[in-house]
């Protein structure tokens, strides 16, 4: 279990490193971006980090009478695994993006559920934010790329990146003084 503090470190610094990308080196943030998804190494290192997560999850979880899937774990995972990179390889890292969000999802709201600050409820709802931009990226892929296009179209790009580095402050100010 992880505390509140170090979830809201987390999260703080990888929304300034990516609003400082934005902010301040916005064509190399772009030209990564615009090849996230077709980036094969990508989708196969999220593919990795999911399957395993997925299957410890189950193997330590109470499966009450299905208790006997346990054991077939060390042969599932692994053709999981490879059936997914073969089969599901059109635009598969946004996929598995969405897919790690959505597992990273529950012990940030775990850390979050009982503390006893309301300041809890800004890292809450943005997760929860997260949790639906990762089942659109899981079900609709192609959305991330139009969500960069229209991110780095006109004038938008400043707002976005600007308000993304200050929720990043935020969220490490309270992981140091509330959290």
């Amino acid at each position: 279990m992880y505390s509140l503090t170090f979830i809201a470190l987390l999260v703080g610094f990888t929304a300034l490193i990516l609003g400082g990308a934005g902010v301040f080196r916005p064509a190399s943030l772009r030209r990564v971006l615009d090849a996230f998804p077709r980036n094969r190494a990508a989708a196969v290192a999220f593919t990795l980090i999911n399957v395993l997560w997925v299957a410890i999850m189950v193997y330590h979880a109470p499966l009450g009478r299905f208790e006997w899937i346990k054991p077939l774990l060390y042969i599932l995972a692994p053709a999981t695994f490879f059936a997914v990179l073969v089969f599901m390889d059109e635009l598969l890292a946004p996929r598995m993006l969405g897919g790690f969000l959505l597992l990273i999802a529950n012990p940030a709201l775990n850390a979050a559920r009982w503390h006893e600050s309301d300041w809890r409820l800004v890292l809450t709802v943005f997760v929860y934010v997260w949790i639906v931009w990762a089942m659109i990226l899981v079900l609709s892929p192609y959305r991330f790329r139009h969500t960069v296009a229209w991110v780095f179209a006109g004038n938008r790009r400043s707002p976005v990146f600007g308000a993304l580095l200050s929720f990043g402050a935020l969220l490490i100010a309270l992981a140091v003084t509330v959290y």
